[in-house]
């Protein structure tokens, strides 16, 4: 076996390694390359394969990104083909991201795992990694479910003058990007949860590329309420798989506004959207200390999946 620095000829190989790991993923060395066309260039990213007989059977990365903002500090991810797990792979391709990192003096590192692959969280604690953040992932049955249980819900705040547009809606507004930029940041801020104090803000630019007009984007999918000329919440849906399946992008209403069933109408209307478009299935992920939105997720149906694990590493004080 040999580690070796990663290429774009090694996507697809990649792609099928992620795909054995999680079969959920349906992953592609399409994603794999857009992915990195996305990425905001000031973060660093390294990644490595560990092939044995031209056959690639591990791999690991580092990366930065805005839900872990500084410049020494870093997301790591090792992965190992489950036929050759427990076998000194992952602990190699550990330490090569380890001496790869050296020359950033990193602060701290942190990685993900699910609760239910327990041998990943002992690898993992055995290298000083520690649980900082709890995520629910769940999914919803798009085609089984009633929308005429929640008939009638935007009457409760249509008459304060509340409406929900979609984007293409609001496109006559010259600052619509902007206000929608700024109203993510501001809602992002007071999720319940520990993953915003650690959040760094993203330029409009790639704001935009994210929710608006890239890829992922599903403007028919983007619901904002709004007073007047002022933006108080957002909900969108992002595309997944493709014709399969949609995320749950943020979901969030302005304090002043809350408790009056606006956040719960436009998650409606992205199940609408999802349902008028044949998809199956509306993905969300959510943090266990967000107890608001996993209870509106339970009472729409939202099935658990295993909770997925923050885990942190300090490598030095931090300032």
């Amino acid at each position: 076996m040999e580690i070796l620095p990663t290429t774009l000829a090694h996507y697809p190989a990649i792609a099928s390694l992620y795909n054995a790991i999680d079969p959920e993923l349906h992953l592609t060395a399409a994603h794999l390359t857009e992915g990195d066309r996305l990425r905001d260039p000031k973060f660093k990213i390294q990644r490595w394969v560990a092939v044995e007989k031209d056959e690639i059977i591990g791999a690991g990365y580092y990366t930065q990104s805005n839900w872990f903002a500084h410049p020494q500090k870093f997301m790591v991810w090792v992965g190992v083909h489950p036929r050759r797990q427990r076998s000194g792979i992952g602990s190699a391709l550990y330490e090569t991201i380890m001496d790869g990192l050296q020359p950033y003096d990193p602060m701290a590192l942190r990685t993900r795992a699910t609760e239910d692959c327990p041998h990943s969280i002992r690898f993992l604690e055995k290298r000083g990694f520690q649980e900082v953040i709890r995520d629910i992932p769940s999914e919803l049955d798009i085609q089984a479910f009633d929308l005429t249980t929640f008939t009638g819900l935007e009457d409760c705040f249509r008459g304060d003058g509340i409406e929900i547009k979609t984007l293409p809606e609001l496109g006559n507004d010259p600052e619509r990007d902007r206000k929608l930029y700024d109203l993510d940041w501001e809602l992002s801020l007071s999720v319940p949860g520990d993953l915003a104090a650690g959040i760094g803000r993203r330029g409009i630019e790639k704001y935009v590329e994210y929710a608006i007009s890239g890829p992922s984007a599903v403007p028919d999918g983007f619901f904002v309420a709004v007073k007047g000329e002022e933006f108080i919440g957002l909900s969108h849906v992002l595309s997944s798989e493709k014709g399969v399946s949609l995320y749950q992008g943020l979901t969030g209403v302005k304090p002043q506004y809350r408790r009056h069933g606006i956040g719960l109408a436009m998650k409606i209307r992205c199940i609408r959207y999802a349902q008028a478009t044949g998809h199956a299935l509306i993905l969300a992920e959510n943090d266990a200390k967000n107890i608001p939105m996993l209870a509106m997720n339970e009472r729409l149906g939202f099935v658990r999946k295993p909770a997925v694990i923050t885990l942190e590493k300090q490598c030095q004080a931090l300032d």
